[in-house]
Formats: C-alpha cells, structure tokens, sequence
C-alpha cells in the first residue's frame, strides 16, 4: 500500500555501501607491494637494493678482472643507481599505482547497484560463497515494494528513485548488522542473513515490514506511506543449502505474501 499526497520531484538519496565492499580486485606481487608502501617508500626500497646489488657487482668484476678495489668503480655504481633508477621506478610505481586505482574502481562499480549505492545481486552471490560454508543456520529474504509501479505512473520515475533510495538505506540501516542486503532489481532488495534461525528470520522481517510502514518518506512537499511485502527462506545448516534455491523460495513466498493482499510477510516452505 501506498498513500500519496501532493506532487513534487526530487533528486534521489544515494544510500552507501561503503563497508560491504571490502573485497579487493586480486593483483600481483608487485602491486600488492605498491599497495602496502606506496610510490615513494618503494621507490626508496628499490634504489638501496639496487644500489647494494650494484656495489656487489662491481666489487665481483673488478675481482674477476683482477683490478685493484677503486672508490671510483663504486662511486659510479653509485652515480648510476641514484640518478637512473629514482626515475624509472617513480614512473612505473605510479603507473602501477593507477591501473591499481582504475581496477579497484571498476571491481567497486561491478558490484554496486548505481542508483541507491547498495551492493547488487553479484555482491550477494559472492558473498554467499563464505557464508554457505558454515554448519550455522541462515536465512534469506525477499523484498519487495507494493505497489511500486503505481509511484513512477503517477509522479514519475524521479521520485520513484528517490523512494528506492530512500527505502533501501532504511532497510539497510535495520539489517546491517545482520547480513548483506543488495539491491536484486526493480522494486526488489534481498538479504542474506547469516547465523540466523527460521523464527529469527520471521522476527526480523516483521520489524522490518512495520517500521517501513510506519515511516512517512517525505520529497519535497509529498509525503508518501510505503509498504512492503517479505519473502523469508531458511535453511538449518548453511553448508547444505544454496543461493539460487534460496532465492528461489524466498521469491515465491514474496509472491504469496501479495496474493494474501501484500504488507505482510510470508515463510517459504522448510527445505
């Protein structure tokens, strides 16, 4: 259910994912070394071990060659690493470190829902991959705005943005704690639950319904009533369960939940 008052377009809330995306693009040695002590510490780095990795080749030629030990064979070594490598590990250092930068932002984008800053349904599936690997219970639920088409036909889809940031960021600020929510598509969000119960589960999706309820989302002069309608699938033991059967279930309790006259929840069937 959905109750409007007057019209008014506004630009949408992005809600945050900062912290949930704490997985990084894999790299290289090298990479990880820049990533760990920068530019110029490992500029540093580099130029005294080539500079001791030069002083020793000269001391070995010159003994192979059988020449007398000189200060100047070393000094230019030294002349040579301090003036050439600086040089040439700054540039590939600071190249490296911005292809670094360009992948981890790509990695970041690939896996954020560009409207509400949630993570997307590749962050869940991912996420799934650990935590189904562990003898605990978990849950999954299925969220779906009622109504929602009726907000983009009647005030565009302007505020239709608006309230699918703005619901996303108030659901996530009740289950954070919780598990990963991620924006699934359209009007719906999904949440895996880790270490929790069938009846947890049902708890935490009927605080969820209610406080969603009765929270007025005002943009601009409007004040708009949301409702939801929650899926729940649960499984006993995570490591015998999977994501897509999860979702599966999960999305056929939704639509129970909206033949039954929607803003209510609905458990799926015990696997």
């Amino acid at each position: 259910m959905i109750i409007f008052t007057s019209r008014h377009t506004h630009t949408p809330d992005r809600a945050s994912a900062d912290g949930r995306l704490s997985a990084r693009a894999p790299g290289g040695r090298l990479r990880n070394f820049v990533r760990r002590v920068g530019v110029w510490r490992g500029t540093l780095v580099f130029t005294v071990v080539t500079t001791l990795v030069a002083f020793a080749v000269t001391g070995i030629s010159m003994e192979l060659a059988g020449l007398r030990h000189s200060p100047i064979g070393y000094l230019i070594s030294l002349a040579c690493s301090l003036t050439i490598m600086p040089a040439m590990m700054i540039t590939l250092l600071s190249l490296i470190k911005r292809l670094d930068e360009a992948e981890q932002e790509l990695y970041r984008l690939a896996r954020t829902d560009e409207l509400t800053g949630l993570p997307n349904r590749r962050s869940l599936f991912e996420a799934a991959v650990n935590e189904l690997q562990t003898d605990k219970p978990v849950a999954l639920l299925f969220i779906d705005i009622d109504h929602f088409k009726r907000v983009n036909d009647t005030y565009g889809h302007r505020v239709g943005d608006v309230i699918l940031c703005r619901v996303g960021r108030a659901i996530d600020a009740q289950l954070h704690t919780c598990g990963l929510l991620c924006r699934f598509g359209g009007e719906e969000f999904a949440s895996l639950l880790h270490d929790t119960t069938r009846q947890a589960a049902q708890d935490i999706a009927e605080a969820l319904r209610q406080d969603i309820e009765h929270t007025p989302i005002t943009v601009g002069d409007q004040t708009l009533y949301i409702t939801l309608s929650i899926g729940i699938a649960t499984a006993p033991t995570a490591r015998h369960s999977h994501i897509a059967t999860l979702i599966d279930n999960a999305d056929k309790a939704v639509y129970e939940a909206k033949r039954a006259g929607r803003n209510r929840t609905r458990l799926a069937h015990a696997a």
